[in-house]
This record gives C-alpha cells, sequence and structure tokens, in this order.
C-alpha cells in the first residue's frame, strides 16, 4: 500500500466527512490493537473554540521540560499527517501506512460485524494515532476532541486532566441548540479521578459541568478567574506579553508568539492545565524553561502571519459565530488603521448569518469563495448574505485558488484568509507549496 493508497482508503472507502458518534466501535477497534491508549498519560481536550490552541501549548510546554510528547488534533491544514505527531513532528508517510496496514485485520474483523460496527475515518485515525504514541513510548498525549466530547472517539481515553476551554453554539445538529446541551455533550469527557480544567465559561453551562463532575469520583475543578488568570495582556504583532497567575505558578511577563485576543485565555488555560498534570504525575515544571517554550508557541492557521510574494497573508480559521466576533476584536487591535482586503469561505452548515454580522464590515474588499470541501454546499448564499449587509466592495468567486489571485491583486497591507479551516489550509499548502493529502 502507498500512501496514496492509505490515504484514499480512509477518505474515500471511510468517508472523511461521514461522522458516527459513539464509543462501541472505538472501544473494540482500541481492544483489537491492545489498547494503546492505556499506555501514556493524557490531557483530553475538548472546548467549542481554542482547544487546538490549547492542546498545541500543552504540547510545546512539556516538549520544553523534555519529555517525549503525542499530539493529535483535527482538522488538519495541509496534509493529514499533521494530526498525529510527536515532539510535533507529523508522522511519517511510511509509518502511517504501516501503522494502517498493521490495523487492517481488526478493521476488516469490525467490518464482518453485526450491526454498525464498521470504523469510520475519524475512528481508524484516533486508533492510529494511539498506536504510534505507545510505539513511540510517549510519556504524555495531548489529545483534541474531535466533536461534542461524550461520544467522540477520543473518549476511549482514560485521562489525567480534561479540559474545557468555552462553550458556544456550533455543531447545534449533532450537539444541541442550546449551550447548556451542547456542555452536557462536552462535560461527558469528565473521569474519576481528574482534574478538570474549565475556561471561561458561562453560569449556565458550567453548572451544567459542575454538575457532571461531582457526580464522578474524585474529581477536581479549576475554574478559570476564580482558581487561575491572566491580567495586563500586551499585543503586538508575533510578540505578546501577559502576566499569569495560576496553581503554583505566578508568571509576570510571560511572551509568546501566537497572535490573537484570544490566545490569553487559551495560554492560560494550558498553563493551568500544564500544572494539574505535573501535580498528578509528581513531576516538576522548570520556569526557565517554560517561559522558552512560550516563547516559540504559535498555532498554524489561528491569525498566523506568512509572506508570499512580497505580501502579508494572514491566515485566520475563525469558523463560527463567537470566533469571528474575536477574530473582528483581534483585527482592531492588531491592525486598526491598515488597509486590509479578505478572501472569506465558510461551510454552509456553519452559523454564517451570525458570522457575517462581525466580518461584514472589516474590510475594504472582501472576496466570498467556495470552501474546498465536500461540506460545501452553495458558496453563494454566504455571498448573499453578506452583499445584504451591505457589506461594501464585494464580489464572488467560486474557485478559491483564482479568488486568491484576485485578492492578491488589491492594494493593501494585509491579505486575510478566513472563514473556514479548510480555506486557510488550502491556502497554506498553496503558499508553502504542499501537494497532496
Amino acid at each position: 500500500m502507498t500512501f496514496k493508497e492509505a490515504v484514499d482508503f480512509l477518505y474515500v472507502k471511510r468517508g472523511e466527512t461521514k461522522i458516527k458518534l459513539g464509543l462501541e466501535r472505538i472501544t473494540q477497534l482500541c481492544e483489537l490493537i491492545g489498547n494503546p491508549q492505556n499506555t501514556f498519560k493524557s490531557v483530553h481536550i475538548t472546548g467549542t473554540n481554542g482547544k487546538g490552541s490549547v492542546t498545541k501549548a500543552l504540547t510545546d510546554i512539556f516538549i520544553g521540560q523534555g519529555y517525549t510528547v503525542g499530539i493529535y488534533t483535527s482538522p488538519h491544514l495541509m496534509s493529514v499527517r499533521e494530526r498525529i505527531r510527536v515532539n510535533n513532528r507529523n508522522i511519517s508517510e511510511n509509518d502511517f501506512v504501516r501503522i494502517l496496514e498493521e490495523m487492517l485485520p481488526s478493521i476488516e474483523e469490525m467490518d464482518a460485524m453485526p450491526g454498525n460496527m464498521s470504523p469510520s475515518f475519524f475512528e481508524i485515525m484516533t486508533a492510529m494515532a494511539f498506536k504510534y504514541f505507545a510505539e513511540k513510548k510517549v510519556r504524555f498525549g495531548m489529545i483534541e476532541v474531535g466533536m461534542g466530547g461524550r461520544f467522540d472517539a477520543t473518549n476511549v481515553l482514560n485521562s489525567d486532566v480534561s479540559v474545557i476551554t468555552t462553550i458556544q453554539r456550533d455543531h447545534m445538529k449533532i450537539l444541541g441548540e442550546t449551550p447548556e446541551e451542547i456542555a452536557f455533550e462536552k462535560a461527558g469527557i469528565i473521569k474519576n479521578n481528574n482534574y478538570v480544567v474549565l475556561g471561561d465559561i458561562s453560569e449556565s453551562s458550567k453548572g451544567v459541568i459542575l454538575r457532571k463532575a461531582a457526580s464522578v469520583q474524585s474529581a477536581k475543578v479549576f475554574q478559570f478567574n476564580k482558581d487561575y488568570r491572566f491580567e495586563n495582556p500586551r499585543y503586538t504583532l508575533n510578540w505578546n506579553t501577559m502576566d499569569y497567575y495560576g496553581l503554583g505558578f505566578n508568571l509576570k511577563d510571560l511572551s509568546y508568539k501566537a497572535n490573537g485576543t484570544y490566545q490569553p485565555h487559551n495560554i492560560t488555560v494550558a498553563l493551568a492545565a500544564a500544572e494539574c498534570l505535573a501535580q498528578k504525575n509528581s513531576v516538576s515544571l522548570n520556569e526557565e524553561k517554560l517561559r522558552a517554550s512560550m516563547k516559540q508557541f504559535y498555532w498554524e492557521g489561528r491569525f498566523e502571519i506568512l509572506e508570499y510574494k512580497g505580501k502579508k497573508i494572514v491566515l485566520e480559521g475563525a469558523h463560527n459565530e463567537d470566533g469571528a466576533k474575536v477574530f473582528a476584536k483581534t483585527v482592531g487591535i492588531y491592525m486598526p488603521l491598515n488597509r486590509k482586503v479578505a478572501m472569506i469561505g465558510i461551510l454552509n452548515d456553519k452559523d454564517y448569518l451570525h458570522m457575517a454580522d462581525y466580518l461584514s464590515k472589516l474590510f475594504e474588499k472582501t472576496i466570498i469563495t467556495r470552501v474546498p470541501s465536500e461540506r460545501s454546499n452553495d458558496p453563494k448564499d454566504v455571498y448573499d448574505t453578506f452583499k445584504n449587509l451591505g457589506t461594501k466592495n464585494i464580489s464572488f468567486e467560486n474557485d478559491f485558488e483564482i479568488a486568491f489571485e484576485k485578492l492578491l491583486s488589491e492594494s493593501a497591507d494585509y491579505y486575510f484568509i478566513s472563514g473556514s479551516l479548510y480555506l486557510v489550509g488550502a491556502i497554506r499548502a498553496l503558499i508553502m507549496g504542499v501537494k497532496g493529502p
């Protein structure tokens, strides 16, 4: 099997976008391959926004402390191999193929079972990650939930620390219409003897989570702005600073590379989770090494600035209402007087009406385009929504590569790509010259 054949097997035969919630298949698959998820200590991270940044910050912190760390995230931007990393290095094509081939007998055995036991794309990817981490003998795994939590494939973990970053409305058709219903699904990752780290969450949603924590054995809960916090954030492109007051650490003037007004919260949540993981496993965190790790911390596709053809491209994967709201605030703080143009693509299953409320007035020129994803239906709906809100100097181009060329032909200080991580990933791949899955 070649790498392309392996990817085709997963994407086509297993259906990348087909969602199968429930733990019966992943539990069976992990048992058939030896339960590799039990070979390492883990932090399990969910939340509507910020979970990717928190996962990556945690990874950087513990790599900086000298540990071997596995990180599992989704979706990927440029290559499916990004989803499975050890010490921030993507799994190789050879290891990707080998591990899938080793799992094929177990997958085929499940395909033959009665009932809906054929494992999905995401379930196979999750099991592959756990198997790879076990092989690499990672000390810690930083595992991002794919969707929700309670029935997500990653929830086969018995984690040391459970993190819930934020609760907003997203994936409502699957997770529920209200924040409280969504909170219930995300609280499903809380396990016995967990340390539970809660980000900035409304009181009504928090109540749902706290009731879940109280229902399991010996869960210890740490809340943002109660048990830990940040103060005095200072924003400069690619060089940001804040003060962290945590469970044991107090870090004045902590510097980090990641841009965005949302990052102080994400980093603060990650630091609190790092303190919990260290305490749970009786390891110490060296402050000097921690500061050095955070200076280099950033997360691809989240207010990431790249140079391309002499132009400054800003990649921001804001993909729901709250993400768009914070994105608009971030643009206003970093670039209030600069000329800005944007290419925006939003999936039709997202709340693009409310996203447009925040994004429609930000730019001197806006090009609406199709997101390169099977989940993209008619992007003209998104265009009509923006136009009806009075967006000035707006146009539509169905082909995202042509739209990008048109965007670059404009005169501006910054060129934004936003609305979907799938669009951001496609443009990032184009900029980096990356081809293939």
